[in-house]
């Protein structure tokens, strides 16, 4: 496996955490400050945000905004945003400031965090920029050095390729594919067309990558969950269109997002998804 330089980049970008005062809006604004620093972007921390109007007050606690102030001082270009927002506010912020993408930490209790995992997945589906989901906090960087790409038969590859792309080009992190061993010939035909393309388009980039074939009867993104390596990140794409069973028991990301300490990259399948200009 060859190591490639990472790339140095000329045009700003952002990376927008929202940040709900609960341990979860913590840790997504931990995991915002060393996304910044893997992507070379400046930070914004939303402290006050909702999907309605709240009861009384829309002014933050003076001491949250305070810890979150101090959270992100070691990250350049930071700002923590106060003005209460709704999604339509900050995916238009996103648009007007490059934001490469959000940040939201995911408490799948529903107890605390301002994200159960049935919020986030509405949340992400309106969103064209990727939206990085975080349960657990992380002391450094180290963690965005290896990023898991699952590969099988389906043809929305190539974007979650690029994006997971993204972090071996800006940070030199390697890109570890994970694919199915078929024992059919139609499906292993399909599966190794998509690794092929993976491959040349790595190979031109100068992408870091290596490969690990997966028992065909596994759900790919699940195993990821629990695969061997112990740091690292995974990048999914969304479900386009619900069936009837995902209706009734939710899409197949619901089993994906905050089930474990690995943050998880989240992409929608849409034809205006924002594509980093490198």
């Amino acid at each position: 496996m060859e190591v490639h330089e990472p790339i140095k980049r000329d045009k700003n970008l952002n990376i927008t955490v929202i940040a709900d005062n609960s341990p979860f809006g913590r840790i997504a604004a931990k995991h915002g400050v060393h996304l910044a620093e893997v992507f070379q972007a400046s930070l914004t921390v939303m402290a006050n945000f909702g999907f309605q109007l709240p009861d009384s007050t829309s002014e933050p606690d003076k001491a949250f905004v305070t810890e979150l102030q101090n959270i992100v001082q070691e990250a350049k270009n930071n700002q923590v945003i106060t003005d209460y927002v709704f999604p339509e506010t900050l995916f238009k912020y996103a648009e007007e400031h490059n934001t490469a993408m959000l940040v939201i930490g995911i408490d799948k209790t529903a107890k605390e965090g301002l994200f159960s995992v049935k919020k986030a997945l509405k949340f992400i589906r309106q969103s064209r920029f990727p939206v990085m989901t975080v349960t657990e906090t992380v002391e450094d960087t180290t963690r965005y050095k290896h990023i898991l790409l699952t590969l099988d038969i389906e043809r929305q590859n190539k974007e979650k390729a690029l994006w997971a792309g993204y972090f071996s080009r800006f940070y030199g992190s390697v890109i570890h594919i994970l694919y199915p061993e078929y024992k059919d010939e139609g499906l292993a035909k399909l599966v190794r067309d998509n690794v092929d393309f993976v491959e040349k388009l790595y190979e031109n980039l100068e992408i870091s990558y290596d490969k690990y074939p997966v028992p065909s009867q596994s759900h790919l993104d699940a195993y990821a969950l629990t695969d061997t390596h112990e740091s690292g990140a995974l990048v999914i794409m969304m479900t386009r269109y619900y069936t009837l069973g995902d209706i009734l028991t939710g899409p197949r990301e619901r089993k994906i997002i905050g089930q474990t300490g690995l943050p998880v990259l989240c992409i929608n399948q849409r034809d205006d998804l924002y594509v980093l200009c490198t």
